[in-house]
């Protein structure tokens, strides 16, 4: 009983270790080699020098208009994280807002563009993947907000609903091969302006040692279930 109460404590030990043991690479922190590769879609995007600094030197000003949906895209890529799945899981970033948001509702979430290399369908650029996780800017106020999280497991189209990052690329025969850029995306009132101020944006992808420390767990677990029979 006390050896079964031991490998309990210790498979759960090491799950919960495991859940939080994750590389946290800073892809996008906008410093003095420009604001990498972003460009406005209905929005202005700049690198800021002074404000919503948390990595480095410098942020990205994106600034929306009176659009109601507006982005901040890039195509450079990070190979090793958005074309290597299980790459990533969510993403991690910091936030500065000035001003009040004076609307209704204003989101920032995620958009990953992609296409597949898949020789019987040819190429295809600009499958759109929207996740449906979003963070709401008019709910968070002013100041700084560290490590915002949003989950990538979740996709509301336009391509391949209901389905995570890893489900959609890939080397399936109908999965998207190569990510082609990433977006931040903000969704809001129309006519209602909002402007934020993005750092230190982190990829987050599961460690081969989780997933190692996963099986020692499910190892323990299937140890105290043969000695109970």
């Amino acid at each position: 009983m006390r050896n079964g109460f031991v490998y309990v404590a210790a498979a759960v030990a090491i799950l919960l270790s495991a859940r939080g043991v994750q590389a946290q690479s800073p892809v996008y922190s906008f410093e003095d080699a420009g604001i990498d590769g972003f460009f406005g879609l209905g929005a202005a995007v700049l690198q800021e020098p002074t404000i919503g600094v948390t990595h480095g030197d410098s942020s990205l000003k994106y600034a929306a208009g009176n659009d109601g949906f507006v982005g901040a895209r890039t195509e450079t890529v990070i190979p090793a994280n958005l074309n290597d799945p299980p790459g990533v899981s969510h993403v991690l970033f910091d936030m500065t807002i000035v001003d009040a948001y004076a609307g209704t509702f204003a989101d920032i979430g995620i958009t990953v563009f992609g296409h597949d290399l898949n020789p019987i369908g040819g190429t295809s650029f600009g499958n759109q993947v929207q996740f449906a996780d979003t963070q709401s800017i008019a709910a968070l106020g002013v100041g700084t907000h560290t490590d915002l999280r949003l989950d990538l497991d979740f996709s509301q189209g336009p391509y391949r609903f209901g389905e995570s990052f890893n489900d959609i690329f890939g080397s399936g025969p109908n999965d998207l091969s190569v990510a082609t850029a990433f977006q931040f995306y903000i969704s809001k009132n129309t006519q209602v302006p909002v402007t934020v101020y993005i750092d230190n944006v982190r990829l987050v992808v599961p460690e081969p040692a989780t997933l190692s420390l996963l099986g020692l767990a499910v190892v323990g677990l299937g140890v105290i279930a043969r000695r109970k029979r």
